[in-house]
């Protein structure tokens, strides 16, 4: 099920921002050269798309029936069906193990498993090679449909500025991951949070001016008003303890006022007449590194305050910024070519630590482009689909 924004999880238990773990890393990068770089998506649509094709002139694929979760090691009709539907799209090769006279053709065992797992990746679903209802419905989108999102994301493709930048940021919205890509090859790949359906973080391109380490965060009026209000009356001891300054002036500091002088009861979203500004340091929301780009849309990326949000496989329960794993290393990654190397992990750690605001300009431009691609081909010419989240291709 889609974990969407909510309060909990926005104002959740905060972590301080920890020194790079190799398992971190491990997953920061993870199918970091599977992912096709920006500039190359519209040639392999072209090549997925007459793949297609083919398959619906020879008559598409057959639908999974309907049953309970098949596991492996199980017994079910169904099993033939599934192996000639992943094996029309390319997921199942075959091998030693199709079924005889002697064998069981029924039985689910390890290479269909395995070709489960291939077609799940491929979709964006949980690689648990489990046929549950998920799986089920998307081995039965018809293929006319398939045809359609990929023709769809071919003319998205073709439309996307070709200027893309010698290094570039790239997060896909639907994919919910973030690439670094330098000279047309991907360095760094991350998961991310992006907007809830609500809140949907726009498609844009601009650069990268700066980064900024220890920010402070002036909650927008719209949080403001839907999450931290109910909150503060709820709990007025939440504004002290996650280091919240109720300000008459925005900006000032020095116009802080006492919020245990506030009188919560005759409190409404109406007559709240403060900005509210979040210190720097380990329970700020936005974390410890923020990276600044111009756009209308006043979104950003920056790190957070509770890394356990990218261990969900759904991550779509922001206001719309896009929060990124691991971003220190990718401070670092960005930065090493723009002041002679002398950005590493010790002393971008080393100013963090003093929780006082740093701010770091680019010498050389580092573009951004956030994009909604729900089909596109990885490096190894896999096709890839994503769920429309934002219901964009709909429209």
């Amino acid at each position: 099920m889609s974990k969407m924004f909510s309060p909990r999880r926005f104002l959740g238990s905060v972590l301080a921002v920890a020194m790079l773990s190799a398992a971190g890393l491990a997953r920061a990068d993870e199918r970091a050269d599977d992912r096709t770089p920006l500039g190359e998506v519209a040639a392999g649509l072209e090549v997925a798309l007459a793949k297609y094709r083919a398959i619906e002139r020879a008559g598409g694929w057959p639908l999974i029936s309907d049953g309970t979760y098949l596991r492996p090691g199980m017994r079910d009709p169904r099993v033939a069906e599934l192996r000639q539907r992943l094996e029309i799209t390319g997921d199942y090769a075959g091998g030693d193990e199709q079924p005889t006279a002697t064998a069981l053709p029924d039985l689910y065992d390890h290479t269909l498993i395995a070709a489960v797992q291939r077609f799940q990746a491929r979709h964006g679903l949980q690689t648990t090679g489990w046929l549950d209802a998920e799986t089920v419905a998307e081995l039965n989108v018809p293929v006319q449909w398939r045809i359609a999102q990929l023709a769809l994301n071919l003319e998205r493709s073709r439309r996307f500025a070709r200027e893309l930048g010698a290094r570039y940021m790239h997060i896909n919205i639907p994919d919910a991951h973030l690439k670094v890509v330098e000279s047309g090859r991907t360095l760094h790949t991350a998961r991310v949070v992006l907007g809830e359906i609500a809140h949907a973080t726009p498609e844009l391109s601009s650069t990268i001016t700066h980064i900024e380490l220890n920010p402070w965060w002036n909650a927008p009026t719209s949080i403001v008003k839907r999450i931290l209000i109910p909150k503060f009356k709820s709990e007025p001891a939440y504004i002290a303890e996650n280091e919240y300054l109720l300000l008459t002036r925005a900006g000032d500091n020095k116009s802080a006022v006492d919020p245990s002088r506030i009188d919560w009861d005759r409190i409404t979203t109406q007559n709240f007449r403060w900005s509210v500004r979040q210190k720097p340091g380990p329970k700020n929301v936005l974390g410890r590194v923020v990276f600044w780009f111009a756009s209308k849309y006043n979104v950003f990326v920056h790190d957070t305050a509770a890394p356990e949000l990218f261990e969900d496989d759904v991550r779509y329960f922001s206001s719309g910024c896009i929060r990124v794993d691991s971003a220190i290393y990718m401070a670092m990654l960005l930065l090493r070519n723009q002041d002679e190397g002398s950005w590493t992990e010790d002393r971008i750690n080393s100013i963090i630590a003093t929780n006082e605001p740093y701010k770091i300009t680019f010498k050389q431009p580092v573009n951004v482009h956030i994009t909604y691609f729900t089909a596109w081909t990885d490096t190894k010419g896999r096709v890839q689909f994503r769920k429309d989240i934002y219901k964009r291709d709909r429209l």
